[in-house]
């Protein structure tokens, strides 16, 4: 049983960034998922986490703005276009969302939810939350364990227990889900991504699919049907 009390003693923001374009999968971040709009799954577990004080949505689309609306999520204000495309990283968009909300208490946490994260659930954002909390560190983002390298997906750890794409343990590699980032609010303004700063892992299951192709969403598809 978790205490609501040490959960929310600081205040967490949740920023979900839900872009209008989608290269391989047409409207993906709003794409009907088991009856309702993926990024539905986002919103609702945010909000029902009680854990932040804000769910806002950063999105450049009047559509999803719409649905996001609906499902209880925060809209404030429109992403210009220079930070709304598929070279926009993530770390951008979250700064954009920082300073045009002016959220940068010292003591703030920025969770960056991404928009199909279905898998996503309480219990997980609040584990993870009680151990980004405890550490001195940056960043903490799910990853899954991998057993093969690529040098341009993967990551391992280093001697102080932070991820880096340096150091190779020959033994254990690490891949993003692509489900959501705990992060200092400082430590997004000072760092270009999540894994330049002090980084580290919470294990999941490979059920936990970053989202990219059509294939990824059928399999995303049958995993879920498979869990309900």
């Amino acid at each position: 049983m978790f205490n609501k009390t040490k959960l929310t003693s600081v205040e967490n923001i949740a920023i979900i960034t839900a872009r209008a374009g989608s290269q391989r999968i047409k409207n993906k971040n709003i794409k009907f998922f088991f009856g309702k709009p993926v990024i539905a799954y986002s919103i609702k577990c945010a909000l029902k986490s009680k854990l932040f004080s804000r769910v806002i949505v950063s999105t450049d689309s009047k559509k999803i703005k719409k649905i996001s609306l609906s499902y209880g999520a925060e809209v404030p204000f429109k992403r210009p276009k220079k930070i709304s495309n598929s070279s926009s990283g993530t770390v951008s968009v979250i700064r954009h969302a920082i300073r045009k909300m002016k959220l940068t208490k010292k003591n703030l946490n920025i969770c960056c939810v991404y928009p199909v994260t279905p898998f996503v659930n309480l219990s997980l954002l609040k584990k993870t939350f009680l151990i980004f909390k405890k550490k001195k560190i940056d960043f903490l983002l799910p990853m899954s364990k991998c057993k093969n390298y690529n040098e341009a997906k993967f990551f391992s750890l280093n001697k102080n227990g932070h991820l880096t794409k340096n150091t190779k343990n020959k033994n254990l590699f690490f891949k993003d889900t692509g489900q959501f980032y705990w992060g200092k609010s400082a430590s997004w303004l000072k760092n270009e991504s999540v894994f330049s700063g002090k980084t580290v892992p919470f294990i999941v299951s490979n059920k936990f699919i970053d989202v990219n192709t059509e294939e990824d969403w059928k399999n995303l598809e049958r995993k879920f049907k498979k869990k309900k």
